[in-house]
């Protein structure tokens, strides 16, 4: 691959784009192993369906070869993404397509769980309906399907993932990635509030340095409001599951040795 421009730029948390907001790069976070996210491999981004030709152009030098889109068919088709060089669409709708209703009021997980472990009680409807997606087979094959993605990617490549905002459906994936990674939920309640911040800033066309997002971190409370959403997500997977490993192989059906790949390939 020809270096660009970017390669040789200081790694930025936000990617200022035209045509969309929320965009930003998963990399840098520190994991409790000492490790960190290597930078541009992984993106979370809101709708891609109204990406201008420079955004494109952009995208396509960040080599970002996959775009993983989590959004339902009826999204898919009515707003699709715009393409840009190389990239490669994977459509990969988070929520079941059918009897939607169950993600609302699901009560499976009682017969997912070994006898050991126990669903946590959430008082948050939100965080309920989070817990639900966690839970839900056609939603964990989603997952699943990510992470395939993102084990066969190159290492000369980078992938985007995305909903329709950029917080729901992704916000989720994002957590269960870093998660894998081995980053302390707290800084995965952080990444994941970062939408509130990001959606402040007019038009999505403010660059936004990484001072600045340090700063809106700073002033976050990581332990109530939205953040009990992410939180409860992530309560069903350490206590539900008994951690993220059981969660990998059990729920995802993905192998011990597939994790130990992906940590592999993401950290340094």
């Amino acid at each position: 691959m020809t270096p660009t421009n970017q390669e040789h730029a200081t790694p930025q948390r936000v990617i200022p784009l035209t045509g969309t907001v929320n965009f930003r790069d998963l990399g840098g976070y520190q994991t409790s192993s000492g490790k960190s996210v290597q930078w541009r491999k992984i993106y979370r981004a809101a709708s891609l369906g109204g990406l201008t030709s420079d955004d494109c152009v952009l995208l396509s030098d960040l080599a970002i070869h996959w775009d993983i889109d989590l959004r339902s068919p009826s999204e898919q088709s009515s707003y699709p993404d715009q393409q840009w060089p190389d990239a490669q669409v994977v459509l990969n709708p988070v929520y079941p397509t059918t009897n939607f209703d169950r993600i609302v009021n699901y009560h499976g997980i009682q017969r997912l769980l070994k006898g050991r472990h126990r669903q946590p009680k959430l008082a948050d409807p939100v965080a309920q309906i989070y817990q639900n997606v966690i839970l839900n087979p056609h939603s964990q094959a989603a997952f699943a399907k990510t992470f395939s993605v993102l084990l066969g990617q190159k290492e000369s490549e980078a992938t985007v993932f995305h909903c329709a905002a950029g917080k729901d459906r992704t916000g989720m994936t994002a957590a269960l990635i870093l998660a894998a990674l081995g980053v302390p939920d707290d800084t995965i309640i952080e990444d994941y509030l970062l939408t509130n911040d990001l959606y402040d800033f007019p038009n999505g066309q403010t660059a936004l340095t990484n001072d600045a997002v340090q700063a809106a971190v700073a002033k976050m409370n990581t332990k109530t409001g939205e953040a009990l959403y992410i939180q409860g997500a992530l309560q069903t997977v350490n206590i539900g599951y008994g951690g993220i490993e059981n969660y990998w192989r059990e729920a995802l059906k993905l192998t011990p040795a597939d994790l130990t790949t992906f940590r592999q390939k993401f950290l340094n």
